[in-house]
């Protein structure tokens, strides 16, 4: 079920619809509210160069994983098959899963992977530093 905490949180703009996208670097399905989805969509096209191999082998794959997803009355959303074996959650009963909110989307994954992901003090320090230790404030 979609917790109604994280509901509260999307802005008036995303409703009731999400476009669920896999996740390229987890075994996650990635919540996008319908118009932060169409501005990734479009920044992520106006990057590709139509005639280049390459491109348009990413674009393909970039759409593939892809669907629609509306919640329904009880908070509940269907999932196809193969996405489930993805998240690597029982198809039969589905599985426990959690729902992380990540700025402009939802991130699920099922509770077993995202306690494997859970990093530990120094893992975060470091992954802290090498990302963000260039950090400031002028924008």
């Amino acid at each position: 079920m979609f917790p109604a905490k994280l509901k509260r949180q999307m802005p008036p703009e995303a409703k009731e619809v999400f476009i669920g996208k896999l996740s390229t670097f987890e075994n996650s399905l990635i919540l996008y509210p319908e118009n932060i989805w169409s501005h990734l969509v479009e920044r992520t096209l106006r990057r590709l160069n139509p005639y280049n191999a390459q491109h348009d082998q990413f674009r393909r794959n970039f759409f593939r994983d892809v669907i629609e997803l509306e919640f329904d009355s009880a908070g509940r959303i269907l999932l196809p098959r193969r996405f489930l074996e993805f998240l690597h959650l029982d198809p039969g009963t589905g599985g426990e899963v959690v729902l992380a909110g990540q700025g402009d989307w939802v991130e699920l994954m099922s509770k077993e992977r995202y306690l494997e992901t859970e990093l530990n003090r120094e893992e975060k320090r470091i992954l802290s530093e090498d990302v963000m230790g260039t950090f400031t404030w002028d924008d």
